[in-house]
């Protein structure tokens, strides 16, 4: 009971972590902070050991990628080529729970420079490719499932629902 008014330090520690990455000016000393930490946030994210009952981890990870497609496209490439691999290997580590989310990340990185996307998935080995379609696909399945929950529809396509005109 007493738990629920604790602050949440590892949340609140996220945000601020946000807010040193995806400043819209950034200066010297916020570049600085930056490249120091960005492989430690790396080596957070993946570690799927310890609970996260704060979701640190996830807010970590969509600042990173959030980050990545801030970055100019010299830049962008090295980054999302760190970024990828480790959402995978939370994917790996926490399991299908989390497909969902980074089947989310994936795609908003994709959306942010599919070239680069598509070079880094095909310097992927066949294993690792194949985890990753299995990721995104899974992760589709479960929006798709809980939009329908959500909404009510049916397994019907869409436009027979549309061409449904009550006759």
């Amino acid at each position: 009971m007493a738990d629920k008014y604790l602050p949440q330090t590892a949340k609140i520690a996220a945000n601020c972590i946000r807010s040193l990455l995806l400043q819209p000016s950034p200066t010297a000393a916020d570049l600085s902070i930056t490249r120091y930490l960005f492989p430690r946030l790396l080596a957070f994210v993946t570690n799927v050991e310890p609970e996260d009952p704060e979701r640190a981890r996830s807010l970590l990870a969509h600042t990173l990628c959030l980050y990545v497609g801030s970055l100019q496209q010299d830049r962008r490439s090295a980054a999302m080529s760190l970024v990828i691999p480790t959402l995978m290997t939370r994917a790996t580590g926490e399991g299908a729970e989390v497909y969902g989310e980074t089947s989310v990340r994936l795609l908003e990185l994709a959306a942010v420079d599919q070239g680069t996307f598509r070079a880094i998935v095909g310097a992927m080995s066949g294993s690792q490719r194949a985890l990753l379609e299995e990721v995104i696909r899974s992760g589709r399945q479960v929006a798709g499932g809980s939009d329908k929950a959500k909404t009510g529809e049916s397994e019907q396509p869409t436009i027979t629902l549309k061409m449904d005109f009550g006759g």
